[in-house]
C-alpha cells in the first residue's frame, strides 16, 4: 500500500487526533517520535519485556519498520493497523461523520481544510501511537497440528505506545477507545484481544479500565511473561455509550 492509493482520513476525540501510519509515515516529526520511542528503555520494558531490548534506529530503518511492519503487513491485507496520535490544541468546527462516544471520523475535502488550516502536518508534536491488527497474520505464533483460529474479526489485537512523558494521564485509553470504535463501526470488528508483560501492572489497568477481561482456559500468544486479555465489541460499545 502507499500513499498514493490510501484514502487519507484522521479521527477526532475532544482531547486527540488520530492519522493513520500509510500517511503518518511520510511525516518526520512522527518518526522521529516512533524512533525515539523504541530507543527508550523505560518504553520498551514496559510494553514489549526484557525480550525486545531498545533500538537505535536511522531515520531510513524507522521508516522501513513502519513501511514492513504495519503498512504492508496490517494496513495492507487488513485496511486497518497504526495510527499516529497527538494532543488536540484547536475546538474548531469540523465537518465529519459521527462514530459514537465523541470520535469523529473526517475525510475527504474536510480532510484537506483541516490539514491544510494547520499549514500541513510536519510541525505536529507526536505523542504516540495506537492501533489494530489481525493477530492471526501478524503477532499469533504458528498453528500446531489439529489447532485453528476463530474468524479473524474476533481475533483483532489492539497495541498502543504514548510517550513517557505523557504516561498517567489517560491518553492510551482515549486514543485506543476511538481507534477500536472505528474498528468495530468501520471495519466490523467483533472482539478485540490483547496481551501486556505480567509485570507490566500499569498497561494492565488501562485494560482494565477499557472493559477488558482476562483471557482464561486459551492462550494465543503462548508467552508465559504474558497475561492474555480479551474484550467483544456489545461491551466496547456498551461502555462507550455510557461515557
Amino acid at each position: 500500500m502507499s500513499t498514493q492509493t490510501f484514502h487519507p482520513f484522521i479521527l477526532l476525540t475532544p482531547t486527540l487526533f488520530l492519522i493513520p501510519t500509510p500517511i503518518a509515515m511520510s511525516i518526520q516529526s512522527y518518526r522521529t517520535l516512533y524512533r525515539n520511542l523504541h530507543a527508550n528503555a523505560a518504553f520498551c520494558t514496559m510494553g514489549f519485556g526484557s525480550h525486545f531490548p531498545p533500538r537505535e534506529w536511522s531515520d531510513p530503518e524507522t521508516e522501513t519498520s513502519i513501511r514492513t511492519r504495519d503498512v504492508a503487513r496490517c494496513w495492507g491485507v487488513r485496511g486497518m493497523g497504526d495510527f499516529a496520535m497527538s494532543l488536540r490544541t484547536s475546538d474548531d468546527e469540523v465537518k465529519g461523520r459521527e462514530l459514537g462516544a465523541n470520535v469523529v471520523l473526517v475525510d475527504g475535502e474536510e480532510y484537506v481544510r483541516w490539514v491544510a488550516k494547520r499549514g500541513g502536518l510536519e510541525g505536529v508534536e507526536w505523542i504516540g501511537y495506537a492501533g489494530i491488527r489481525d493477530a492471526t497474520t501478524t503477532s499469533l505464533p504458528e498453528l500446531e497440528e489439529g489447532e485453528s483460529w476463530p474468524d479473524w474479526r474476533e481475533m483483532v489485537e489492539l497495541r498502543y505506545g504514548v510517550a513517557p512523558d505523557y504516561w498517567g494521564k489517560g491518553l492510551a485509553r482515549i486514543g485506543a477507545d476511538a481507534v477500536m470504535l472505528w474498528g468495530v463501526k468501520e471495519m466490523g470488528v467483533k472482539r478485540y484481544i490483547a496481551e501486556t508483560e505480567k509485570e507490566n501492572v500499569r498497561s494492565g489497568k488501562v485494560l482494565g479500565k477499557m472493559g477488558f477481561k482476562s483471557l482464561e482456559g486459551v492462550s494465543y500468544f503462548k508467552e508465559e511473561s504474558e497475561d492474555e486479555w480479551v474484550l467483544s465489541a456489545e461491551d466496547l460499545v456498551q461502555r462507550l455509550g455510557k461515557l
